[in-house]
C-alpha cells in the first residue's frame, strides 16, 4: 500500500538559497548532486515532507549517510527519473506524491508531472556497495588533485598578504573560527559560555555567523563570499571581510555593494575556511580553535571540491597554534576519569572541563602577551 504525500511543492537550484524562506511542512524540488549533511540538517529543522532530487541523491561515488538520515527522521527521498510536464520553478503549488509519481495542481487540473525513484534500504545498500568499489580510485584523484593544487599555490602561502587593518585586533588573542558543516549548530550550543565570552574573537565563515546568531552570539569578523548569509545578520555589526579570488572577482563584495554594505576584502587562494585562517595566522593570532571547518576527503567532495590543496597548505602552516572542535558535542555522553575533590560519584563531563580550561587559560594567555 502506497502512502499519499501532499503538500505545497518549492524550487531552487540551490539548496541553501531555498532553505532561507521555505516554509514548514513543504515538499521540496532540488537540484543537488550527492546530498551534503548541512543541506540535510536544513531539511531535517524545515520539518520538509519529502525530497524529490533532479539530480542524483547519492550517486555512490563515495560514501554519505546523509540520505538515511533523512530516511530515519522520517523524510522521503526521491529522484527523478523522467518528466512529462514542466513549465516554470515551482513556488508553492499544492502537490502530491502517489506510487513514485509527482502530481501538481495547476489551473485547477492536476498533472502528473514526473516519475520517481524511491530510495529505500535496499537502493542506498546498493550505493553504499558501489561507493566502496569506487573507493580506491576515487581517493587515488584526490590525492592526485590536492597534491597538483598544493604545488601551484604553494608560492600565495610564504609571504603575508595584505590584510585589512581591522584584523590588527586579532595579535596574541584567542580566536575561534567557525565554519557551517554537520552538526556545527550542536558543537556550538556545547561551547556556548566559552564563545560568549569576552575574551573570545570569533570568526564566522559565510552562513556558519546565521548558526551564531541563532544561539545570539555575534561574531567579531565574517569572511566569504556573502551568499548565504541573511540580510538581518550582515548587518549585526560583525567587520565583513569578501573573499577575493586570485583573478580579482569577489561575488560577495559585489553583493554587498549592491546593499549598501561596507566591506573589507582580501586576494587569496582557496576557501573562504582557508581565507580565515590564513588570515588569523598572519594577524599572530595565538590560538586558533576551529569548529566545523572542512578536512577530509568525503566533506570536500560534498561540497563539490576534487581536492584539499590550499586547506592542506593553510592547516600546514598554522600547525601548532590549531586545534580542531569539530564535533565536540559528541562527547556529552562520554564517561569521564573522576577529579579531586569532586565525591566518586560526581563526574564532570568532558565539555564542562574543557570550558574550564578556556576560562582559566584565556586571561592567563593574555597576561603572558602583556609581559
Amino acid at each position: 500500500m502506497f502512502e499519499v504525500i501532499k503538500g505545497p511543492i518549492y524550487e531552487h537550484k540551490q539548496t541553501k538559497k531555498l532553505l532561507q524562506y521555505l516554509p514548514k511542512k513543504s515538499i521540496v524540488y532540488l537540484w543537488h548532486e550527492d546530498l551534503d549533511g548541512v543541506a540535510v540538517n536544513g531539511l531535517i529543522q524545515a520539518k520538509v515532507k519529502a525530497v524529490i532530487n533532479a539530480k542524483t541523491s547519492m550517486s555512490g561515488k563515495y560514501t554519505q549517510r546523509h540520505v538515511r538520515t533523512l530516511l530515519k527522521a522520517g523524510i522521503a527521498v526521491f529522484d527523478i527519473i523522467s518528466i512529462f510536464n514542466r513549465d516554470s520553478p515551482y513556488k508553492g503549488e499544492q502537490a502530491f506524491i502517489y506510487q513514485n509519481g509527482l502530481y501538481v495542481e495547476k489551473d485547477g487540473e492536476t498533472e502528473c508531472v514526473a516519475e520517481l525513484l524511491s530510495y529505500d534500504d535496499h537502493v542506498i545498500k546498493r550505493k553504499e556497495s558501489l561507493a566502496i568499489t569506487n573507493y580506491p580510485n576515487q581517493f587515488e584523484d584526490f590525492v592526485k588533485n590536492t597534491l597538483h593544487y598544493a604545488s601551484q599555490e604553494c608560492d600565495w602561502f610564504k609571504e603575508k598578504p595584505v590584510l585589512p587593518i581591522p584584523l590588527k585586533k586579532l595579535r596574541g588573542e584567542t580566536v575561534f573560527i567557525v565554519a557551517r558543516n554537520t552538526d556545527y549548530e550542536k558543537d556550538i550550543k556545547a561551547l556556548y559560555p566559552t564563545l560568549k565570552r569576552k575574551q573570545s574573537i570569533v570568526i564566522a565563515v559565510d552562513g556558519a555567523a546565521d548558526g551564531l546568531m541563532k544561539y545570539r552570539i555575534c561574531p567579531d569578523f565574517i569572511v566569504g563570499d556573502m551568499d548565504s548569509i541573511s540580510e538581518k545578520t550582515l548587518n549585526c555589526g560583525a567587520t565583513l571581510i569578501c573573499h577575493q579570488h586570485p583573478n580579482g572577482r569577489s561575488p560577495g563584495k559585489d553583493r554587498l555593494m549592491k546593499m549598501g554594505i561596507e566591506a573589507e576584502l582580501i586576494r587569496f587562494v582557496g576557501t573562504s575556511e582557508d581565507v580565515a585562517l590564513t588570515a588569523a595566522f598572519w594577524s599572530d593570532a595565538r590560538k586558533l580553535f576551529l569548529i566545523g571547518c572542512r578536512t577530509g576527503m568525503t566533506e570536500f567532495l560534498e561540497k563539490g571540491r576534487a581536492g584539499m590543496g590550499a586547506t592542506w597548505l593553510a592547516r600546514m602552516q598554522a600547525g601548532e597554534r590549531i586545534t580542531d572542535l569539530k564535533g565536540i558535542h559528541q562527547l556529552y555522553s562520554k564517561p569521564t576519569l573522576p577529579v579531586f575533590g569532586l565525591s566518586r560519584f560526581e563526574k564532570p563531563s568532558i565539555i564542562s572541563m574543557i570550558q574550564t580550561f578556556f576560562q582559566e587559560r584565556i586571561p592567563s594567555w593574555k597576561k603572558k602577551e602583556v609581559l
